[in-house]
């Protein structure tokens, strides 16, 4: 059978303000209420419950054994349905009720992280539901759930701003057979296994040799590429910013293949309907992008 409690937050409140501020005139002050209805309000938890929650020494209310113990665990509820009434205003006032938002798995982490903490602290009612992608483009706003993607820049993102490029340098690991080579041509890459990171076209090798060798692994996340290399089975192309340890180590070293050393993977931001799109949702846009531009 169902149960309602017979106290209330509001009594267990203003207990918390008495004990908080050390009387009943300063909570009474604090609430804006007459000192009367505070003593009766704590009157009336104390006669519900059955025991002796304040005691009073001198002029000082101080709490009971079981005062505090019992007002410890109140605590968390107090709090929780404070939050809980503000999102209901903020909400009221036409706010998101949460973001969702798309995230390439090689967008640095640092920016990432770094604007969702700046915007939880900014927006701590709107929550964020975040999905990582695996070198993918946005995909189409009518298929799929998402307000915000950082997402790999193609011809198809015409609106969509640039927030950062990707730096991803050929390596493998120092005893590789390919590090000591110098500007290996095309043919002779196309001989030893190769890890890429998703179905990226841009690391495809060729149809055959994928398919019937062995010699193009593709992985699902970043972590899993770099340990590919690092492991000596393979070479690749991996983000600098994830591998800068590795590389001042000397534990991985970067293949001497000149221009084609490094390719850019510029990411952006874009929309799933920027003319819908509301402040909260502008606003972590504007956090990514600023963060990414400054490099922190």
């Amino acid at each position: 059978m169902a149960r309602i409690p017979q106290t209330s937050i509001e009594q267990w409140s203003v207990l918390r303000v008495i004990v908080e501020s050390g009387s009943f005139a300063q909570a009474a002050e604090q609430l804006h209420r007459s000192q009367s209805s505070v003593s009766y309000s704590v009157a009336q938890l104390q006669e519900r419950l059955g025991v002796k929650l304040l005691q009073i020494d001198g002029r000082k209310a101080q709490l009971t054994e079981i005062g505090r113990t019992l007002l410890a665990d109140c605590v968390p509820l107090i709090d929780d349905l404070i939050r809980l009434e503000e999102r209901a205003r903020y909400l009221a006032s036409g706010g998101e009720a949460t973001i969702r938002l798309l995230a390439d798995s090689i967008f640095p982490k640092r920016f990432l992280f770094g604007a969702l903490s700046a915007f939880e602290a900014s927006y701590p009612h709107v929550q964020v539901i975040l999905r990582e992608m695996v070198r993918q483009v946005a995909p189409d706003p009518l298929r799929a759930s998402f307000d915000l993607a950082v997402s790999v820049w193609t011809l198809e993102h015409p609106g969509a701003q640039r927030v950062f490029d990707v730096r991803l340098v050929a390596v493998a690991r120092a005893d590789h057979p390919l590090a000591s080579r110098k500007m290996p041509t095309q043919a002779t890459l196309d001989r030893y296994r190769k890890v890429t990171i998703g179905d990226d076209p841009a690391d495809a090798a060729p149809a055959d040799i994928g398919q019937n060798h062995g010699l193009l692994w593709q992985v699902n996340t970043v972590e899993a590429a770099i340990e590919a290399v690092t492991s000596g089975l393979c070479y690749g192309w991996l983000p600098r910013h994830l591998i800068q340890d590795d590389l001042i180590s000397g534990r991985i070293v970067e293949l001497k293949l000149g221009p084609r050393a490094e390719r850019l993977v510029p990411l952006v931001l874009s929309y799933a309907d920027e003319d819908r799109a509301g402040g909260a949702t502008r606003a972590l846009a504007s956090m990514l992008l600023d963060l990414a531009a400054k490099g922190l």
